[in-house]
């Protein structure tokens, strides 16, 4: 037998070897692509997971803390002053000239309204009128009279507090200064006269000493006294003033209040929690902002009230009232404005740290912890001061600005 056909049978066995080996390879690797791709519910889940959790981090900072109060108030004045005409002694009371216009700015001794031909005339004064001032009258109103009528030009001679003839005289002329007769008072004389009346005749029987040729007498006739009707003058505390409200309109029948008057600078006037309360004083700087008109202003807290249960549409708390600095511009007169009250101060830049990296240890200490470099943790001891916008003045050795604090986790 030759050699070759011996070696047949064994190319054979070595060929059927070889493949085994090769499928057992490939079956394998087959078997490993499948694992990766099969995974139990519980790799799953696990896989699902979060990550592994690290460590926040925020920055030591050095700025000037603030503490501030929000709320919202209403710019108005810092008086208004209801205009309530007498009725008529005879016929209706109405309406027969409008001399004002809602906003329009008024000045002392303006006519600011004309109710059944009468005048009412705002005049410079806290007193309400509440009676007629009639000859011979003395009293605070009658003083408060003649200081107002000093004020828009009018010379007084009488004693203060008494309504006298230089009194009367100037009433006079301020009525007829505005188109007006002045209300006259039966049967009373200022004493002042009112005119010469010449009469001229012949002189009887043409004697030389009773006056020979054409005599003039001269009979001078006294001025009726004139009083001031409580219905025909409005007292307003300071000048000028606004007109924010005009009730009734030419021909319309007086039945109230025809017109409400603003006097003194606009004020804003809001409602603070209880809780703030504890932190805003008087004299606080304010920041007032008007969303309508993109303008702030600045302010000082006026005055604080005390708590009340019925706020009206503001709720409870506590009624604020704040002043500008200077005059409030007109244009904020009625808006609803944003308040910002600077409740408290460092003064100066303090070393600060976020809120959250400040905590409380077991032994009672207050702490915050340091990121050190290699990301090794430090607990330092803090003592803590003002609090503003989320941060906290802190004070602790070892702690400088630019280090970090774990905030979170």
């Amino acid at each position: 037998m030759s050699s070759s056909a011996e070696e047949a049978p064994l190319r054979s066995r070595r060929r059927f070897l070889l493949s085994i080996v090769a499928a057992s390879v490939l079956a394998s690797v087959a078997s490993l692509g499948v694992s990766t791709l099969i995974k139990s519910p519980q790799q799953v889940a696990a896989d699902a997971g979060p990550p592994r959790a690290s460590v926040i981090s925020a920055p030591v900072e050095r700025r000037v803390l603030k503490e501030s109060v929000i709320l919202r108030g209403t710019v108005a004045p810092g008086r208004t002053i209801e205009v309530t005409p007498a009725a008529a002694a005879e016929g209706r009371s109405v309406i027969t000239r409008t001399t004002v216009k809602k906003g329009q700015r008024i000045k002392a001794g303006a006519v600011v309204a004309e109710v059944s031909g009468r005048p009412v005339i705002a005049l410079t004064g806290a007193i309400p009128a509440y009676r007629d001032i009639r000859p011979g009258g003395k009293g605070p109103d009658v003083k408060q009279l003649q200081r107002a009528l000093r004020g828009i030009g009018y010379s007084v001679g009488d004693t203060a507090g008494t309504y006298g003839a230089g009194t009367q005289a100037a009433v006079r002329k301020l009525y007829e200064d505005r188109g007006y007769e002045a209300p006259a008072a039966p049967g009373a004389t200022t004493g002042e006269p009112e005119g010469d009346d010449s009469e001229g005749g012949e002189p009887e029987g043409g004697a030389a000493g009773e006056g020979a040729g054409s005599a003039t007498r001269t009979r001078a006739k006294a001025k009726p006294s004139v009083y001031l009707k409580a219905g025909e003058v409005v007292y307003v505390p300071r000048f000028p003033a606004r007109a924010t409200e005009v009730k009734a309109t030419l021909g319309a029948q007086v039945t109230g209040t025809i017109l409400k008057l603003a006097a003194g600078e606009l004020e804003v006037k809001g409602m603070l929690t209880a809780p703030d309360r504890k932190l805003v004083k008087p004299g606080m700087d304010v920041t007032i902002f008007s969303e309508e008109s993109g303008r702030s202003a600045r302010g000082r807290v006026r005055s604080i009230g005390a708590f009340t249960a019925d706020g009206g549409t503001e709720g409870a708390g506590h009624p604020v009232k704040v002043a500008g600095v200077s005059q409030l511009p007109e244009r904020f007169a009625g808006q609803d404005v944003r308040l910002t009250i600077e409740a408290a101060s460092t003064g100066g830049p303090v070393l600060v740290v976020p809120a959250s990296a400040v905590y409380g240890a077991a032994d009672g200490s207050t702490q915050v912890i340091k990121l050190a470099s290699g990301g090794a943790q430090e607990r330092i001891a803090v003592t803590t001061g003002a609090t503003g916008g989320g941060f906290v003045e802190v004070r602790g050795d070892g702690l400088a600005e630019g280090d970090r604090v774990v905030v979170g986790k």
